[in-house]
């Protein structure tokens, strides 16, 4: 076996130009198969954390924000419902008496700051109910979190979030301090983080969809310390937790029958459930790398070609030394074995320079995109079996082919 692979070995370096060549379909085909599963894999698991964010055990009622161009729509809607609201969350509260939390919160409109942020950063406020806050199951940091005695007297007490806090004070003690939202004073008592949120994956300049750039204030100093536009409903969102997840599918039902009546079929809010949206992405993320895979096996098959034809030109070339081998002792088994050795060579090298090309090229894209990306290993198993199997069933017609020659034909050949 091994002399059979010393050969080969010697017929691969015998023509370097054309070996390489034949290769390339391999290489090309495994590097962009590890490569797509790569990215597919970092978007899986950015997109998972996400949404796991939520909480899998929890559901969200969120008030519906109507387009532009369906103004008739959102005042139809408004004269028979006040939108998402804090007798809301007392009806779930009543309806879902088996819930561990129902809460609300409002986003506030962008208030200017003191201390001032850097240039182009933005945080927003929110205020939240204790219950939102344990649903969402923020880490507390420093100091402490908000109570029921601070929302029940509309307290003048914040939460920063950890980029909020660094954007407001920098590298200085923040607990204890004072910021000022727009025209109400705030009393820092606490920071918080986002579980599973590290500080080297905290949003991005501009990036107020999560948390970590919110000052959070208790729900009843929300509503009472800043002005409401006529119009707009007390509460962004409303949640509900759970103790097991085969509950939220029910308890989401029941709970959007109830806010439609409330409501008046007014058609002004929308039910958000992360469980559903996580088997959603998972569906989505199988086609995904389905297509995008068979899209890079045909630069896999491309390859295997390559390689049978370059086998046939190598055949004809050798078939006076094939003729040779066969006359003095040679089996056709040995010629088989050559040939196949040299195609197993080819694409086996091929496929281990795609392999170190792929996981390059992944770590390339995530670097210089921003995307999340992650080594696949099943595609590295995957594109490097491949390649190893491509190189024994394409080699293995011109193998046979060569094994099946008459040696008094062979040796005869001009070639």
């Amino acid at each position: 076996m091994w002399d059979v692979l010393v050969e080969g070995w010697q017929g691969v370096t015998t023509h370097r130009v054309r070996s390489l060549l034949s290769g390339l379909g391999i290489l090309f085909g495994v590097a962009a198969i590890i490569a797509i599963l790569g990215i597919g894999e970092g978007a899986r698991q950015e997109q998972e954390r996400l949404i796991g964010q939520l909480g899998i055990q929890n559901f969200l009622v969120r008030d519906v924000a109507f387009p532009d161009d369906q103004a008739e729509a959102e005042q139809k809607a408004r004269r028979v419902s006040q939108g998402l609201s804090l007798r809301d969350v007392s009806a779930l509260r009543a309806t879902l008496a088996h819930a561990e939390h129902v809460g609300g919160m409002r986003v506030l409109p962008t208030l200017e700051t003191v201390p001032r942020l850097p240039e182009g950063e933005t945080v927003r406020v929110i205020g939240a109910d204790p219950h939102w806050l344990a649903a969402k199951g923020f880490v507390r940091v420093e100091g402490r979190g908000l109570s029921l005695d601070d929302e029940h007297a509309d307290a003048a007490v914040c939460l920063l979030g950890g980029t909020a806090r660094d954007l407001l004070f920098g590298g200085e003690e923040a607990v204890g301090s004072w910021v000022r939202a727009g025209n109400v004073w705030l009393h820092v008592v606490g920071v918080i983080e986002e579980a599973g949120i590290s500080r080297s994956k905290r949003s991005v300049p501009g990036d107020t969809d999560r948390y970590d750039r919110a000052v959070i204030v208790p729900l009843g100093t929300a509503l009472t310390r800043w002005d409401r536009p006529d119009g707009e409903p007390e509460l962004s969102e409303l949640i509900v937790a759970l103790g097991d997840t085969a509950q939220v599918e029910g308890y989401a039902a029941v709970a959007s029958r109830a806010i439609a009546r409330l409501h008046r079929d007014a058609a002004d809010t929308t039910v958000l459930v992360p469980l559903r949206l996580l088997e959603q992405s998972r569906a989505q993320q199988r086609v995904f790398n389905l297509v995008m895979g068979m899209i890079a096996g045909i630069s896999l098959l491309v390859g295997g070609i390559g390689i049978m034809n370059i086998l046939f030109a190598s055949v004809m070339e050798r078939t006076r030394e094939i003729g040779i081998r066969l006359a003095v002792g040679a089996t056709p088994r040995d010629i088989q074995g050559l040939f196949l050795a040299e195609s197993a060579l080819v694409s086996g090298l091929g496929g281990a320079i795609g392999i170190a090309a792929g996981l390059v090229l992944t770590a390339g894209v995530g670097q210089f995109t921003g995307w999340a990306t992650a080594t696949s290993w099943e595609g590295v198993v995957l594109a490097a079996g491949l390649s190893m199997a491509e190189g024994l069933v394409f080699g293995w017609i011109p193998a046979r082919m060569a094994s099946r020659m008459s040696p008094a034909i062979a040796v005869r050949h001009a070639g």
